[in-house]
């Protein structure tokens, strides 16, 4: 079974001007779905094609699955669960997969992943004549990557235009240890790597890599001073690449490489984390020769957030979108970040790269990728794996049916209507819930048919029921407390007055310290109209 969701673009916000070749146009209005495919696997990490019509999806755990036809066979294509050690992190695992160029004809396809001595591991197999299945005795170990914790591998592999094969390899997470990878030039750790598998054992380095001649650096090296650069890719027919760089205390970052650099740039981590400096007695002029992202955005929501730009903890790169089922987001690169789930699109213009909002999910995103097609998909930690699509037909809210309640009003706002599709004090259309992340956790509060508001969470204690608003119950005479027994939390409704002929109320709610989860939710009730919205 397939399931559908929905949501529109949002409006547009400026950000950061750079002085590059533009992407694409203006997108416009349209409504998109992600479409549910195929059966639940286990944790993946990540998603490849080989040129043809099957995909292929790595689980942590070190299994490849083939989907064909929209359906996962039973048979893995390879499993290295032997080797591959994904209980010390989640950022443990099987991480990458890519096939050779030549891969039609040599069967040739490369891996990383990390054992349990938190080494990354670069291994390269074959396909049997059958092709649905490796040959798991023909893994042949090209480069370790020893590391001293389980954090920050990076682990993602693809070969560029070029032929040669990119690894990106993650600083090793150990505070201590932080200035000497990212900045090191004679250390793996914190870079892309730049490797000719295609010649010589058990690899040879491309002869115009930037640091080859150069005195102190591994000759391996592309690119430097970087995190946790989980995934990157490249733009269609060129050199130019997108890394998605994991961000530290602050800032979220997305790096981009022109099709003409001849490599060697240096990222700035942990000098910098996006653009806000990070060692406070570093040099003068430690700024000199760094190249700085062309987007970056922060875990806090600042004053005065309007939704313009994404808040999240880890972004998960994406790729240029370069199919045809959805022609306005050509040349869009389309990204997400773990902790929101939502997709944005972030492309070039005239007075620099913008975002904007595609797509709002409550999925813990761990890949985005795209077929030989170029349409994209995206893998969640649930599990799932989805390819984004257009709406049905005439649907532009989010029950996926076309019907009565598609027809309210547009604007570039979340207020909302009803459940039942009749327009309220909002003038968006109808959605079944309001949702929010913060601090971790996940508040959902649906609207039930009788009129009541259901609050339901999730945080690292579990997930469950937390109270129920009942509108007869608010007044305007004192706030409503309810307190939840699984969580400890408690729900507040505090009256704020009037608003368009209804009573509003700004519903709060709090963990069992003190601090807010909740702050962005108000209701507004009358005798005809229940309604919710998000705070302005």
């Amino acid at each position: 079974m397939r399931a559908l969701t929905i949501f529109a673009f949002v409006v547009l916000a400026a950000l950061l001007p750079v002085a590059l070749p533009a992407l694409a146009q203006d997108s416009g209005t349209a409504y998109y779905a992600l479409d549910r495919i195929g059966a639940r696997v286990k944790q993946p990490t990540g998603l490849a094609h080989a040129g043809d019509d099957l995909l292929y999806i790595t689980e942590r755990a070190g299994r490849i699955l083939i989907l064909e036809e929209e359906e996962f066979l039973r048979r893995p294509f390879l499993d290295v669960g032997d080797r591959v050690d994904a209980e010390a992190s989640v950022e443990q695992g099987l991480l990458g997969l890519a096939f050779d160029p030549g891969y039609a004809e040599n069967g040739y396809f490369y891996i990383a992943y990390t054992d349990a001595d938190f080494s990354l591991h670069l291994e390269r197999y074959q396909a049997s004549a059958y092709r649905y299945v490796a040959l798991p005795g023909s893994g042949e170990r090209l480069l370790s990557i020893k590391q001293a914790s389980p954090l920050h591998k990076g682990g993602h592999l693809r070969f560029g235009p070029d032929g040669y094969l990119y690894m990106s390899v993650g600083d090793g997470g150990i505070s201590e240890e932080l200035d000497s990878t990212g900045q090191n030039r004679g250390d793996l750790r914190g870079k892309i790597l730049r490797l000719d598998v295609s010649g010589g054992r058990p690899y040879a380095i491309p002869p115009d890599n930037p640091f080859v001649d150069a005195e102190g650096y591994r000759p391996e090296i592309w690119l430097l001073g970087l995190r946790n650069p989980w995934k990157f890719s490249f733009v269609e027919g060129s050199r130019a690449l997108f890394i998605a760089d994991v961000g530290w205390a602050s800032m979220e970052e997305i790096n981009y490489l022109p099709a003409d650099s001849s490599g060697g740039e240096n990222f700035g981590w942990r000098i910098y984390e996006g653009d806000l400096l990070t060692e406070a007695d570093a040099a003068p002029g430690a700024r000199n020769g760094l190249t700085f992202p062309v987007f970056a955005y922060p875990h806090v929501k600042p004053l005065g957030y309007d939704g313009s730009f994404p808040v999240g903890c880890a972004v998960i790169g994406g790729h240029v979108y370069r199919g045809a089922a959805m022609p306005e987001l050509r040349g869009l690169y389309i990204y997400s970040d773990y902790c929101h789930g939502d997709l944005w699109t972030l492309r070039q213009g005239a007075e620099g790269w913008r975002t904007e909002q595609l797509y709002e999910t409550d999925l813990h995103i761990t890949a985005i990728g795209e077929d030989a097609r170029g349409e994209l998909y995206i893998t969640s930690l649930d599990g799932r794996l989805y390819k984004l699509i257009h709406a049905p037909a005439g649907d532009n809210d989010n029950d996926s049916v076309p019907n009565d309640s598609d027809n309210c009003p547009l604007v570039g706002n979340r207020d909302q209507a009803d459940n039942w599709g009749r327009q309220g004090v909002g003038d968006a259309c109808d959605q079944d819930y309001y949702f929010s992340k913060a601090h971790g956790a996940e508040v959902k509060m649906f609207q039930q048919h009788y009129g009541a508001f259901h609050i339901y969470a999730c945080n690292s204690g579990g997930c469950g029921f937390v109270a129920n608003l009942e509108p007869g119950t608010l007044g305007a005479s004192a706030a409503l407390r309810l307190e939840s027994e699984q969580f400890g939390w408690t729900v507040e409704a505090v009256f704020a007055g009037d608003a368009a002929g209804h009573a509003l109320y700004n519903v709060l709610v709090y963990d069992d310290g003190g601090a807010y989860y909740v702050s962005d939710l108000q209701l507004l009730i009358s005798e005809g109209s229940l309604s919710w919205r998000y705070a302005s």
